[in-house]
Parts: structure tokens; C-alpha cells; sequence
């Protein structure tokens, strides 16, 4: 859907702040969860490209409230950071994150009103319920674009959380007013076609624009599995399936299991692991028994340790609950493809990630209706490294091609250059998708044939 209309150009180069850009998220420098990363190469990204980027920010880390960093303004690789303080609450708390939310948004229009008029702002969609900065940016600074980063969506995923009681009624009404905030917008930047769907029924005025998140871990090609590392999780598997990263209320893993233990019947030495922290870790690992060898649970890779963990398997997991389509997209996606490997997803058949598998044949989406070109699949590439060697290939062509650091940067600089804000987002980068045809399982492993 295209929203796109005219725009005013502001502020011109010549008054000085034509390059400068106004960015607000929870969360930056040092912190290393996955959002303030990402956020960060933005930021050091566009001023590798002429931008000022300047990003408000709180003093506290994600997982360590209590630890505070210094307030005030930094400088580090181009970018200014401003930091507020935010009481020290924790985020797992409904209270405590609604309380840090409107401090935050409070403490950032106080300290924005006080500079420069950017030539765009910026706005990340965390904390939750930034989206009503949108109305208030565009009275201190009018002539000034508003664009928002939806990582992800609220108030729907209080819904997608707790479709029933108290918190679903909040998400009802925080809905309803948010629909006055986004006629302030001038870009809706979504990470995926099917969250755009859902962004659309806040009738957001301006341009829509799909411009996704990119791995944070990005190798110069397709590597073999590091052996030792290979052998510490998989053994001697004859084929690795890897789900790494966060297990909470929008993943599932039951599917998974099921067909872990159907491929024990019939394809013996095909190994699952899941390296995983996050709510539902405790679920993971009451549902498995102890003579299930073939199903291995391990903490969280740490940072340095990522690529060569990423490149032991052969095969990545992800997953989405039906009820979270729309309002969140799994990153852990894009540092599959980064590393060269083909998907397995549990989700909805109309979800981003199950259009993108389709669209650039990356995988497969797992369906009750689809286990058995599932096994076909997995057990035809247990037998067959050449098969194998294709689809990782294939991967890894596509996320340089379409998702990498370099080319989500590039769509951004575009974007924030006026002639591309005012053309129609069939013309931004990811924004639409070509339209696909599905294959079969036979289908794909005789078109993928070396």
C-alpha cells in the first residue's frame, strides 16, 4: 500500500542543519541487545555517509537496570549521544515499562525542543507507545520530517500477549488514540510486508517503506563448520538443524520437537539443538525426555563465539506464533541467511518470512500439511552434501543481494535524501516483493539438481 504524498524540503543544506538527523530508541551504546545494535549501525552508518546523526537515549542497559551510564552528550564514530535519565525499573514488569515509556518520552521532548531543527527525526518503537512523539516532534519542528522504525508493533503485541483481560482492553484503547498520531507521520518504515498490513489500520498518513533489520554478525562468504565447535553441539550428526536465539511468548518449538521425533523413525542421525534463553526455556525443556539425545538444549552463544556457532549448523529453525504475525519479525531470520543457511520456519503461510522462503526459495515453511515434503527434504539433504551446498549457497546470495548491512544503510541514505522521499515505495528498496511462484519439495530439489 502506498501512502506517499509531497512533502515540504526542510531544512535546506545551506542553513547548516540540512544534514542532521534527530534519532530516539530505549536503548544504544553499550548495550549490546540486538535492537540497540542495530540502531547503532544506522547511526554510524549514516554519518559515514554526510549524515549528523544525534540519538537520545536513556542511561540505563536492557538486561541491567540498576546500572546506570554517564547523562549528558557524547560524541563516538559521528554520532552524538544525548542520554536521560529513566527511574530504574525493570522492563519485565507491565508497570515498570509503562512508567519508563512516558518518562522517556517526556525527558526526550524537554531535551529536543532545546536543538537544532533536524532535517528528519527518527523514531524507534521502543520504548513502547513512542509513537505519540509524532504529533508533538511536528509542533517543535513543522517543517521537519517524522519517520517511524517499527521493530516492533504496540499496542498489538499486548493483544498478541494477552488477547483477553485488562491489558487487551488497554491495547483496544491505546489502538484507538493512536490513530491520531500517525496523521503526523511523513514515513512509515515497517520491517516486513505483513507488518505494513497491520501498520495500515492505523491510517498513517506519507510513504510506506519496508526497509528490514540486517544480521549483526556478517561473514565474507559460505564457511564450513568450524569441526570442534560442530562436534561440542551436533556430534557426529548427519545433519544439524540449529534454533538460536530468543524463546519467548511470540516462538514456538513443539512443532519442532514432533518432527525431531518423527525423524528418529526414519532418518536417524539428524540432530536439533536449541541455544536459547528467553520466558519459554523452561517449557523446552520439561517437554523433552531424557532419552532424547537428538534434541539438545545449550545456552545462548556469547557475541564472540556467534559466527562460528551460526555456521556449525546446517540448517537454521525459526519460528512465530500465528497470533504475533504482523507485529514482530524474528531477526534471528536474517543471521541465517547471513551465514549461509536455508530456513526452517514454523509460522503463518502469509507472514514476512514465510513470503520472503517462497519468494527467493530459502527454505521451507513447516504446515501440518507440509511434514511430509519436510521430511523428504531434510532427509535427501542429510544424504546429499552437494544438495546441501546449493541451498546454503542460495542463502547467502540472497541476503547480500537484498538484506545486508550495506544495502539496508543504502535504502536509508536514499531515504532520507529529499527526491527519493517524495517518489512512491514501489520504488524503496524492499517495499514490495516480486510475486512468487510456490514450488513443491520434488520440484525445488530437481530445479536445485547440480
Amino acid at each position: 500500500m502506498n501512502f506517499a504524498r509531497k512533502l515540504p524540503l526542510a531544512p535546506s543544506a545551506s542553513d547548516g542543519n540540512g544534514r542532521r538527523i534527530c534519532l530516539f530508541y530505549h536503548f544504544y551504546y553499550p548495550d549490546d541487545v540486538v535492537s540497540a545494535r542495530l540502531f547503532g549501525d544506522l547511526c554510524e552508518g549514516l554519518a559515514e555517509r554526510g549524515w549528523q546523526p544525534v540519538i537520545l537515549t536513556s542511561n540505563r542497559i536492557r538486561r541491567n537496570p540498576a546500572q546506570s551510564l554517564s547523562l549528558g552528550s557524547e560524541v563516538r564514530n559521528g554520532v552524538e549521544i544525548v542520554r536521560v535519565w529513566r527511574p530504574a525499573l525493570a522492563q519485565e514488569s507491565f508497570a515498570g515499562r509503562l512508567v519508563n515509556s512516558l518518562w522517556l518520552l517526556a525527558a526526550w521532548l524537554v531535551s529536543v525542543a532545546r536543538m537544532p531543527k533536524p532535517a528528519a527525526f527518527i523514531v524507534g518503537s521502543d520504548p513502547p507507545l513512542s509513537q505519540f512523539l509524532f504529533p508533538f516532534l511536528k509542533l517543535i519542528s513543522p517543517a521537519s520530517r517524522v519517520i517511524f522504525w517499527c521493530f516492533d508493533l504496540y499496542p498489538d503485541a499486548l493483544a498478541a500477549d494477552k488477547p483477553t483481560g485488562r491489558r487487551a482492553i488497554l491495547a483496544r484503547v491505546c489502538a484507538r488514540a493512536m490513530r491520531f498520531t500517525y496523521r503526523y507521520l511523513d514515513v512509515c518504515v515497517d520491517i516486513g510486508p505483513c507488518m505494513r498490513e497491520k501498520l495500515a489500520a492505523y491510517r498513517p498518513r506519507g510513504e510506506a517503506v519496508t526497509l528490514t533489520p540486517w544480521a549483526l554478525v556478517e561473514p565474507g562468504s559460505v564457511r564450513e563448520p568450524d569441526p570442534v565447535v560442530r562436534k561440542q553441539i551436533f556430534g557426529d550428526a548427519a545433519l544439524a538443524l540449529l534454533y538460536s536465539g530468543n524463546l519467548g511468548h511470540a516462538h514456538d518449538f513443539t512443532d519442532f520437537l514432533a518432527l525431531a521425533r518423527l525423524l528418529k523413525e526414519h532418518a536417524p542421525g539428524i540432530v536439533f539443538a536449541f541455544a536459547v534463553a528467553g520466558m519459554r526455556v523452561p517449557e523446552l525443556k520439561a517437554a523433552l525426555r531424557e532419552d532424547e539425545q537428538y534434541i539438545r538444549v545449550l545456552p545462548l552463544a556469547p557475541e564472540a563465539d556467534l559466527q562460528k556457532h551460526l555456521e556449525a549448523a546446517d540448517i537454521h529453525l525459526v519460528s512465530l506464533r500465528p497470533e504475533w504475525s504482523g507485529v514482530v519479525v524474528p531477526s534471528k531470520f536474517f543471521g541465517s541467511l547471513a551465514a549461509g543457511r536455508p530456513v526452517l520456519y514454523r509460522g503463518p503461510s502469509d507472514s514476512s518470512i514465510a513470503q520472503w522462503i517462497k519468494a527467493f526459495d530459502l527454505g521451507v515453511v513447516l504446515a501440518a500439511d507440509s511434514q511430509p515434503d519436510v521430511l523428504l527434504w531434510l532427509t535427501e539433504l542429510a544424504r546429499s552434501a552437494d544438495q546441501l551446498t546449493i541451498w546454503q549457497k542460495k542463502a547467502f546470495v540472497t541476503y547480500r543481494r537484498h538484506f545486508s548491512m550495506q544495502k539496508c544503510i543504502e535504502s536509508w541514505d536514499q531515504l532520507l535524501s529529499p527526491p527519493v522521499m517524495e517518489t512512491s515505495s514501489e520504488q524503496s528498496g524492499l517495499a514490495t516483493l516480486a510475486p512468487f511462484r510456490a514450488l513443491s519439495m520434488r520440484d525445488r530439489n530437481a530445479r536445485n539438481a547440480p
